[in-house]
Formats: C-alpha cells, sequence, structure tokens
C-alpha cells in the first residue's frame, strides 16, 4: 500500500472515529444534532465556506471509495497471474500456487504434521506466501523452517516462472510426535 493510499485511510479513520463519538454522545444529550446541523448550514451559507465543505465532503468520498477498493483487493491475488508464450496464454490461479507452496512444504521432509498456505501479491510483479504450519514434537524448528522457506520459494518459481519476494512460515503447533507399538 503506497503512503498517499495509508494518509487517505488515516484521515478517513479520523473522521469516521469523530463522527461516531458524536453520535454515542447524542445517546445522552438529543441537542446535539440540532446544534451540528444549525452550524453546518451557518457555515455553508458562505461561498467561499461552502466549495470548502465540498471539498471535504468529496475527500470523504473518495477515501471510503479506496478504502473499499483497497479491502477487497487486498491480501488475496486479485487475479491469475499470467504467462504468454508463443502459442498463447497460461494462466495460473492463486489455488494454484498454494498448492505448488503446500506441496513443496510437505515434500522438504523436516517434520510437518499439516500446513495451510496463503499467497498474497507482492512488489514487482513478485509473490509473498505465509505457510502455516503444525508440527512433530522431534523437530528442530529453526533449521527445518528454513528449508521449507527455500524449498517454497524454488518450486514456486521453477514451477510458475513467477518471482517469490518472501516466504513466511508460522509455526501455529507443536504435537508430541506418536510412537507405534508393534504386535506379533
Amino acid at each position: 500500500m503506497n503512503s498517499l493510499v495509508r494518509a487517505l485511510m488515516f484521515f478517513y479513520s479520523v473522521v469516521i472515529s469523530v463522527v461516531s463519538v458524536v453520535l454515542l454522545y447524542t445517546l445522552f444529550d438529543d441537542s446535539v444534532l440540532a446544534n451540528l446541523a444549525s452550524n453546518l448550514g451557518k457555515i455553508v451559507k458562505g461561498p467561499v465556506s461552502r466549495y470548502i465543505f465540498l471539498g471535504v465532503l468529496m475527500l470523504l468520498f473518495v477515501t471510503s471509495i479506496v478504502s473499499i477498493t483497497n479491502l477487497i483487493t487486498s491480501g488475496r491475488l486479485n487475479r491469475t497471474r499470467l504467462r504468454k508464450n508463443d502459442i498463447g496464454t497460461v494462466d495460473i490461479g492463486p489455488d494454484a500456487i498454494e498448492s505448488i507452496a503446500l506441496n513443496a512444504a510437505k515434500s522438504a521432509q523436516v517434520g510437518i504434521k499439516s500446513a495451510r498456505c496463503h499467497v498474497a501479491p507482492a512488489k514487482n510483479q513478485a509473490l509473498k506466501a505465509t505457510v502455516s504450519c503444525e508440527l512433530y514434537s522431534n523437530v528442530e524448528i529453526p533449521a527445518a523452517m528454513s528449508k521449507v522457506q527455500e524449498k517454497v520459494k524454488k518450486d514456486i518459481e521453477r514451477f510458475t516462472g513467477i518471482a517469490v519476494e518472501q516466504v513466511i512460515v508460522r509455526v501455529t503447533k507443536v504435537e508430541q510426535a506418536q510412537t507405534r507399538v508393534e504386535s506379533r
């Protein structure tokens, strides 16, 4: 998210919080809305202040549109990744990339009991992969998860041709490794 969008989001959040406080205050004092409406009416009557008020309202409107758009498109790939060649195009969906990352994490053979993956867009047409793992207790976590990071990055780049900027591995749970007793 660039700095302009962050500034707009901050401004929008401040305005929404002030409006919320005023509306909460009206629960205790009914005259607040009447006083607010009469003061706004006085502000809008001046020719210069009318344009300032219009500018503030337009800024609020644009900020709300930007925040809605950002909310919809952030955190998830909003489109498939395209690879063009001589014959045509190849569309690689986010689910396919996540499956590649999961297969890579599990094939690293480092004691992963179960895993989940989420892929998000990063800068310069690259990807960011987040792998959440449940491990068995006999795993040396730093070394094993470093191996998972390298394997996930290498496999996504090799199978899709899309650069991977970052691989985040989260260990969510460590479970006791169960021993099996075989009977004869």
